[in-house]
Parts: C-alpha cells; sequence; structure tokens
C-alpha cells in the first residue's frame, strides 16, 4: 500500500522533504492552504471534494490516483508553467504524454492528470491528481470517451510510489529553476509544450488563430472580427 511506503523523497531542496499522508480528506487543497512548511507534500488516499479548475469536481477514486497538494509559503513565479512541465517530465517516463493548455496532461488525446492552483494569504496550494492504476470501468461512465489512467496509457502495470516519486523529483527541480529566475525559460518552453501557436481554435463563441500567449499564460487569437484574449477555460482546437 503507498500509505506503507510513502516518505519524504531523497535529495529534494524543495518539494517532497515533508510527506504528510492522509487516509480521508474533504480537499488536499484545503489541508495545504491550513498548514504545512514550504514545499510539504500532503497526500490522500480519498478526497470527499477534490476540486478540478472552474469549480468543477474531481473524481477520487481511492487507491487508484494520487490526489496531493504541495504547500508554498515562498513565491515560485511562473508555478503553473513549471509544474505542467514537470508533470510532463515525470510521467512521460511512463507512457507517451503531452501537455494541453493551460495544464492539462493528456495521453493519445485523454486527460490522465490535472492541476489546481489555490492562494490565501501568503500561502498557495498547488493541487494535482493523477489518475494512475485506474481501468475503464474505475472511471465514471461519462468520463469514458474523455479521461484515461497512466496504466491503461503505458499498457503495462504500475508502482503508484515509483509514480510519486518520479511526480516529485520533476517538480522540485523546476521549483528550484524558477526560484533561481529561470521564469523566461520555462515559460518559453512551456509555450512550446502546449503546442497552440499557429493552430485555430475555438472559445466560448469564438474562433480564431493563436497568434501568441501571454506571459499571463492568456492565449491571444487572431479572430475575423479583431484580438481577442482567452484567459481561462476549455477550448476546442479545430482542423
Amino acid at each position: 500500500m503507498l500509505q506503507q511506503r510513502l516518505e519524504a523523497v531523497p535529495h529534494c531542496a524543495v518539494v517532497g522533504r515533508q510527506v504528510r499522508h492522509l487516509d480521508e480528506v474533504g480537499s488536499t487543497n484545503d489541508e495545504a492552504l491550513r498548514e504545512g512548511l514550504d514545499g510539504t507534500v500532503i497526500v490522500a488516499e480519498r478526497q470527499r471534494a477534490g476540486r478540478g479548475r472552474h469549480g468543477r469536481a474531481w473524481h477520487s477514486a481511492p487507491g487508484l490516483g494520487l490526489w496531493m497538494s504541495v504547500a508554498f509559503t515562498q513565491p515560485v513565479p511562473g508555478l503553473p508553467f513549471g509544474t505542467a512541465l514537470a508533470l510532463r517530465d515525470a510521467l512521460g517516463q511512463f507512457a507517451p504524454v503531452s501537455v494541453k493548455w493551460p495544464n492539462d496532461i493528456l495521453s493519445q488525446g485523454k486527460k490522465l492528470c490535472g492541476m489546481l492552483l489555490e492562494s490565501r494569504g501568503n500561502r498557495t496550494a498547488l493541487g494535482i491528481g493523477i489518475n494512475v492504476l485506474h481501468q475503464r470501468e474505475d472511471l465514471p461512465p461519462e468520463l469514458h470517451d474523455t479521461a484515461t489512467s497512466l496504466q491503461l496509457a503505458a499498457g503495462a502495470p504500475l508502482d503508484r510510489q515509483t509514480v510519486f516519486e518520479a511526480v516529485i523529483v520533476s517538480l522540485d527541480r523546476r521549483v528550484v529553476q524558477l526560484r533561481d529566475g529561470a521564469f523566461d525559460a520555462v515559460f518559453e518552453e512551456w509555450v512550446e509544450a502546449c503546442g497552440v501557436i499557429g493552430r485555430r481554435v475555438h472559445h466560448a463563441g469564438v474562433s480564431g488563430e493563436v497568434v501568441a500567449i501571454e506571459a499571463s499564460g492568456a492565449l491571444r487569437l487572431k479572430t475575423p472580427s479583431g484580438p481577442h484574449a482567452v484567459v481561462y477555460g476549455d477550448m476546442v482546437e479545430m482542423e
């Protein structure tokens, strides 16, 4: 069981030096916003009220995934960009994955990992949800066409502890990189990883070509009616 094996990850500078494992919690982000030293990782076997972006619920099946949050008490400029790259690099060790703007991790067009950043005062919680061991029948029926797991994508048995360590090591490296002042380099790498510049997309009734991504992460579109910015939300890439 992950609960018996989970420990602080050796040789990490910030993320993962301290790990708290909870059997059940409302939301790991709520725990991270309440307590935890800088870089503390809070992992739960089950979340009763896991959250995704835009207030959506996150299905957190016990024993099958990694549902965790990292508490930060010091700034990490560009954390969303660095996190997406860290997850791509870590999960890519097990299966082919890609980054979908702004920060979802996909495999064969299906989502297997998402993240949620929340702040309260000088505290930031980075929530990460990874479908690891799910079989198709473990996912809610309404997600069968849009979601997958790392094990399904890999086509081979996986171990959650191994995946956890890969994610923590990769995330720690990116946090250190960002705190050392490498925002521009990380941002440019993230823009390239998203692979959306030059593509035609549709968002909230507006269609256009992505001509740039701003430093905030917002997309800049060229549309028939003029420039348009997409700050957040789901978008559909058009052929």
